[in-house]
């Protein structure tokens, strides 16, 4: 079950279909609360700057490393240098003995973390600069959901499990609170995270789901920063489990500085297919919900939310595509930007213009059409100045890629 929630969260994370409840539906914020200890609580290791960890790609910024994953046993793991706008090779994996959990760096090593059929062998795979290939197993189930520069983080269940990367050693802390509902993203070096807040256990196993879904009822989901080095939980906010209008969806997107970043959709009533979306922010200083903007669907466009990133924090939103143009929101300016873009043809056509990630020297990688890769369709890569990519240019340098 725990892997099926990794391959959700990483198809999530990379199709940024997001939703979400309205702005007045979350409480009223409270002040910080229920943290390990009182006063202060000394780190027992540093943390860094936190990212989330999926499956299929990673970026840092100044590249990119991803698995292609085209159906076949042996897959190659695949680094864009951006600077270099080249695509090259690090190794090739088995998937036919190893299931992918993770793509991670530190340094300049690329971690890729994987396990077995069944869950018998968990690992970790080092590829190193110099090429050099290393395999290292984890003494017990490890599926790490976060990672910085000094170790790998899997938060889930009651308990957060950290890979030393240079020691190699694993230890893990029970978590302050109970009833653990979803690790959302990193918030500098702290998780935000939600909970269930409920007076009483929820039941488990099987048989129960009514008795279960009766408590949620009555519960909270409260958003928490979680805290690995001191093991403490800072409060944000709360709200009712099932907001009122249960076809409402809320999606996190990200953070920029003290706001947190949401999707808000709702189904029609008129249609069970016409959303109404919103981008919403929460100011965890201020305590105070925003409406950013509106991104309701219109006549033959289908409205979502992507995120964008830069050095963790949330830059850019895809706020909808249709056939031939695409909408961005800037959290920086609050500026909508209309772009020209060509969707994906189930016949290998199009796929051109769809932004992909922000790189650090200003820069914005987007598609570019396709490759074909040992007879397999794979999308091909393109660099452009962002500036000019919002202002509707496509003047692109092609990105160098790899084929057999």
């Amino acid at each position: 079950m725990r892997k099926l929630v990794l391959l959700l969260a990483s198809a999530l994370a990379l199709t940024a279909c997001t939703a979400a409840p309205e702005v007045s539906s979350p409480a009223e914020a409270a002040p910080p609360a229920e943290t390990a200890a009182t006063g202060e609580v000394a780190a027992a290791f540093p943390v860094g700057t936190l990212q989330m960890a999926i499956p299929e790609v990673m970026d840092t910024g100044a590249a990119s490393v991803e698995i292609p994953f085209s159906g076949l046993e042996t897959e190659p793991i695949l680094k864009l240098d951006y600077a270099a706008g080249v695509q090259t090779k690090l190794c090739d994996i088995d998937l036919s003995r190893q299931i992918p959990v993770a793509i991670m760096q530190h340094g300049d090593t690329v971690e890729y973390f994987w396990d077995s059929e069944g869950g018998t062998v968990f690992a970790h795979t080092a590829i190193r600069p110099d090429g050099s290939v290393e395999e290292q197993t984890v003494p017990r189930k490890f599926y790490p959901n976060l990672y910085d520069e000094y170790a790998a983080y899997d938060i889930w269940g009651t308990a957060c499990t950290r890979l030393d990367w240079q020691t190699g050693e694993l230890t893990t802390a029970s978590l302050p609170f109970v009833q653990l509902d979803g690790v959302l993203g990193a918030v500098g070096s702290r998780v935000l995270l939600t909970r269930i807040v409920s007076d009483t256990p929820l039941p488990e196993g099987e048989g129960n789901e009514e008795m279960r879904d009766a408590v949620l009822q009555n519960s909270l989901r409260e958003y928490d920063l979680y805290d690995p080095a001191t093991n403490t939980i800072e409060k944000v906010f709360d709200e009712p489990y099932y907001p009122e209008d249960h076809n409402e969806l809320k999606s996190y997107l990200g953070y920029c500085g003290d706001k947190l970043y949401f999707g808000v959709s709702c189904t029609d009533d008129a249609s069970a297919l016409s959303r109404k979306n919103t981008l919403v922010s929460y100011d965890r200083t201020a305590g105070i919900w925003q409406e950013e903007c509106s991104a309701d669907s219109k006549g033959g466009e289908y409205s979502n939310f992507w995120p964008l990133l830069q050095d963790g924090q949330l830059r850019l939103v895809v706020l909808w595509r249709g056939t031939d143009t695409l909408t961005l929101y800037s959290i920086d300016n609050g500026a909508r930007y209309e772009v020209p873009y060509e969707e994906a043809g189930s016949d290998a056509t199009g796929n051109r213009n769809f932004p992909i990630a922000l790189t650090d020297d200003g820069r914005i990688l987007v598609t570019d059409g396709y490759i074909d890769r040992s007879g397999v369709a794979a999308s091909r890569y393109a660099l452009i100045d962002l500036g000019a990519y919002l202002a509707g240019s496509r003047e692109y340098t092609a990105v160098e890629m790899w084929t057999e």
